[in-house]
């Protein structure tokens, strides 16, 4: 909106002047008379407005340099306790991190302590000590067996000592997001470790029972000292004792409830390869068995069939 005149302009004053003048001279007849009056009128109402409106917009400018000062302040109170609260919610967690920090501290000293038990600092002499002996003493005993209280209060510190707390109160999506990630990657970690973990125990199993089984086989003595070793043993105790015996053969399996308890010639001579056998002697037939049209069955004697076939056929 363009800014309000001050006043007439000079051509204004002058038209007026001159339109005075006429007038006082009597010039102008009625109708222009009433014009002029009109028209001075409508200048007066319109500089009126004009006024009313300068004030007005005068007012609204006070008004709104007023509103942007109140909301700067607010603006600034607003971000004065938006800062103390940041810092009151550092504070409370440097605290509560320090607290945490503490009780892991005393719950590892407090596992460290229940893992290493201190001992007894005494000597406890033998009651059968003689002279001869040189005063032998006995030591006491070595750790006792923990009892399940203790056992828990273990587990208790190993779980809160790897176990930490999960603080996602402040996250927002993007935050929550990244640490499903993070989350995410360090599951797929553990159970790769653990896969390897468990892979490696049963793989150290199995050469521990190897182990303890070859050993048990060479230290296996009889009355007459180191056991001997016969065919009946099997041909792999053989083969682990004596370089270049030919391999155990698997006849059956040892989870079969029947077992064929045959040696092994006679199970050889039943598998070495067919045997042919002459075919049984038979009688030749004699008869030719046909059917007429009427479906009745026809007997007719061969030809060439041998009388004493047919002989032995008719008795």
């Amino acid at each position: 909106m363009p800014p309000p005149k001050a006043g007439p302009s000079e051509a204004e004053l002058a038209m007026k002047r001159r339109r005075e003048a006429q007038a006082a001279s009597g010039i102008l007849d009625e109708a222009a008379q009433e014009l002029l009056e009109s028209n001075m009128e409508e200048r007066v109402k319109l500089e009126a407005e004009i006024e009313e409106m300068r004030k007005k917009s005068e007012q609204r400018k006070k008004e709104r340099q007023a509103e942007e000062k109140r909301m700067a302040e607010k603006r600034a109170e607003e971000e004065a306790r938006r800062k103390a609260e940041e810092e009151e919610r550092k504070k409370k967690k440097e605290e509560e991190e320090a607290r945490r920090r503490e009780e892991r501290a005393a719950k590892l000293a407090e596992f460290e302590k229940l893992k290493n038990p201190e001992k007894r600092n005494f000597v406890i002499s033998s009651s059968r000590k003689t002279d001869d002996e040189g005063g032998e003493e006995e030591a006491g005993s070595g750790e006792e067996k923990k009892s399940r209280e203790q056992l828990e209060a273990e587990k208790k510190a190993i779980l809160a000592q790897r176990i930490l707390p999960l603080e996602v109160g402040g996250f927002d999506s993007a935050k929550l997001m990244d640490k499903a990630k993070e989350l995410h990657t360090l599951i797929m970690r553990l159970e790769g470790e653990k896969y390897d973990l468990e892979k490696q125990f049963k793989e150290q199993q199995i050469d521990m029972l190897e182990l303890a089984e070859r050993a048990r086989s060479i230290n296996k003595v009889g009355k007459g000292g180191l056991k001997r070793l016969t065919l009946t043993d099997g041909s792999d105790k053989i083969q682990e004792r004596f370089a270049g015996a030919p391999a155990k053969i698997v006849m059956f399996s040892q989870f079969e409830r029947q077992k064929d308890n045959r040696s092994y010639v006679d199970r050889r001579d039943i598998f070495l390869g067919p045997t042919y056998v002459l075919p049984p002697n038979r009688i030749a037939p004699t008869k030719i068995l046909k059917w007429s049209d009427d479906g009745l069955p026809i007997y007719e004697d061969m030809e060439g069939a041998e009388p004493a076939a047919a002989e032995a056929e008719e008795e």
